[in-house]
């Protein structure tokens, strides 16, 4: 299984300004913010990255979404945007695809608010 790296997340803590606590265990979660998945979107598209960058940088853009997702109705034009580079970068993401799919869930009250979402991706 894959994991987002220290230098990865040392990188974007400081593209985007991110407080990172040295006691956060999920990085991705805890920085994660709704308000900002266009902008991590952006950064994604715009930056030089590597396959650990991406792949670190994506879990970001999932949990902001994620928590943008579970407040309100999914947005059509971020999903888009975001399952593109999902499925362009497939084998860097399958990881957070096969994770957030929950494909041995049997109940929804076990899925993520993006789960439905991501079962739209064929691996």
């Amino acid at each position: 299984m894959r994991h987002p790296t220290r230098a990865a997340i040392d990188k974007f803590n400081q593209m985007f300004k991110l407080h990172e606590d040295p006691r956060m265990q999920d990085w991705e979660i805890e920085c994660a913010d709704p308000e900002r998945v266009e902008e991590f979107i952006n950064g994604y598209d715009n930056e030089p990255l590597d396959d650990d960058d991406r792949f670190t940088l994506m879990a970001l853009i999932l949990g902001s979404f994620e928590e943008y997702h579970g407040l309100e109705q999914p947005d059509v034009h971020v999903w888009g945007r975001i399952k593109k580079r999902l499925v362009e970068h497939q084998l860097i993401h399958k990881t957070h695809i096969e994770y957030y799919q929950c494909l041995d869930a049997t109940d929804e009250e076990e899925f993520f608010p993006i789960t439905k979402l991501m079962r739209e991706i064929e691996l």
